[in-house]
């Protein structure tokens, strides 16, 4: 499980990772392990999100998304 903090405008990004073939079914990424996202903490503005997902898929903030990262 990745642990992320986001403030009010923040988001988050979930990809396709580099390994993944084109050719798998959606079903396989979502059948037995589906994309999870819990809040573990609200601190004032500022949220602590718990994410687990398949491990082919990448989940980035999104300001790593835009840097090219």
């Amino acid at each position: 499980m990745l642990i992320l903090s986001r403030r009010p405008g923040e988001a988050v990004h979930i990809l396709p990772g580099p390994r993944l073939s084109p050719d798998m079914p959606v079903s396989v990424l979502f059948g037995p392990v589906p994309i999870e996202i819990i809040v573990t903490r609200v601190l004032g503005k500022e949220v602590r999100l718990g994410i687990s997902a398949h491990p082919e898929l990448v989940v980035l903030r999104r300001e790593l998304v835009r840097s090219g990262t």
